[in-house]
This record gives structure tokens, C-alpha cells and sequence, in this order.
């Protein structure tokens, strides 16, 4: 028997963890908008020209995280341990930008990085997992010099303005940074978190960041 089922049908797969008619039903498809308004560009627009931010030039994301199923799936993978869900994730966001011919020969993949105590209590870092799964698919190198450095509280038990508060200063780039970069991490809301690992990258020679999510 497959170790694999769709969560949303339970239909048994050779490989994964959504069915591709379950797939379509919860609307897994590339789109493109500027992180700070929520703007929908589209497609032709070029992913790398500016509209709210300097620090983050386009957000790429794949479903809405309010879908119940997308909410689960991540959840899952993320507190009870379920890791290959995020290389299925990753696989999927790979062959997405794949069908649409987006360009990132020039760019290196990086992600939001954990503090090494979270880090070791989960087993994985998500993000990771998902930026080395993208790598593997597109040809592109990972760049590791951002780190956490400080112990933050979960960024979801926290409002608007504390989630921007509790994650100040809580990372470092400590070597040059690419010039272009996609950041990549699983979800989306405030911004806070992806924002301030921008604005570090920057400091160290960043000119170009789009930020890649599952989900927003």
C-alpha cells in the first residue's frame, strides 16, 4: 500500500499529499503580488520593479492560507514532524515557476532561518526544506549566511504591531549577501519576519529580494 494520501479525499498516491483535481479544488497556482499593498501584478509585469518596497520587490505565492486544507497541510508538517510535506510543497512551487518561465539564473535562494535551540526541538527548519527542494529543481545555490541569533516568541500568538517588535533585531547575514536573492519561507501574514531578514540582507549588499511563500 502507498505511504502517501490526498488530506483532502483520501485517495492513496504514489507520491504526495494532495490529488491533482484536489489540488485544482484548493487553488495551488503561481501568483505575484508587492508584499506591502497585496497588489496583484501580473505575470508580465517584471517581478524585480518596485511598487510599495525597496526591500522586497515581489512576493511569489502559491494558495490562500485561510484554506482550510493548506492551513492543515503546513500545520501538520510543521508540529507533528510530517518534513517530506514541505518537499512536496516545494515541488509543486518548483513546477509553478517552471510552467510560467520565471528567470532566477541570476538570483541565490536563502530562507528564513530558526534559532538553533527551535531548530533542534522541531528536527527541521521548514523554510530550509523548502529552499533546498526549489534549489534542487531550478539549478540555483543556496546562500546560508543569515542566521537568528536570538529566541523570539511564536510570531502567530502576537498582534499587528508586537509581531513586528518581538522579531527586531533577532537576525544577522554574517558574510557579504548576493546581490539578488529569493527568500523563501512557508507562510505569509503580517510580513514581519521576511521583512526584517530583507532589510538585513540589505545591509550586507542585497539589491534585488523576492520573497517566495507557500502560502498568504
Amino acid at each position: 500500500m502507498s505511504p502517501y494520501y490526498c488530506f483532502k479525499c483520501k485517495k492513496f498516491l504514489e507520491y504526495g499529499y494532495l490529488c491533482n483535481n484536489c489540488l485544482k479544488e484548493v487553488g495551488f497556482s503561481l501568483n505575484i503580488f508587492c508584499p506591502k499593498c497585496k497588489r496583484r501584478k501580473p505575470l508580465e509585469e517584471n517581478i524585480s520593479s518596485i511598487c510599495c518596497s525597496n526591500l522586497i520587490r515581489s512576493l511569489i505565492t502559491f494558495s490562500d492560507y485561510e484554506n482550510e486544507f493548506i492551513k492543515n497541510l503546513i500545520k501538520m508538517g510543521k508540529f507533528m514532524g510530517f518534513y517530506k510535506i514541505f518537499e512536496f510543497l516545494g515541488n509543486l512551487a518548483s513546477s509553478e515557476i517552471k510552467k510560467y518561465k520565471l528567470d532566477f539564473k541570476n538570483y541565490m535562494l536563502t530562507y528564513i532561518p530558526m534559532y538553533k535551540k527551535d531548530e533542534k526541538q522541531r528536527g527541521f527548519n521548514q523554510s530550509k526544506i523548502l529552499a533546498e527542494t526549489i534549489s534542487k529543481n531550478l539549478n540555483l545555490r543556496i546562500f546560508e549566511g543569515l542566521k537568528k541569533t536570538k529566541q523570539t516568541k511564536l510570531q502567530s500568538t502576537l498582534n499587528f504591531e508586537e509581531r513586528f517588535k518581538n522579531i527586531e533585531n533577532a537576525f544577522e547575514c554574517i558574510c557579504e549577501a548576493p546581490k539578488n536573492i529569493l527568500l523563501v519561507d512557508d507562510v505569509i501574514t503580517t510580513g514581519a519576519t521576511s521583512f526584517e531578514c530583507a532589510k538585513i540582507l540589505k545591509e550586507k549588499g542585497a539589491k534585488k529580494i523576492i520573497l517566495l511563500t507557500i502560502a498568504k
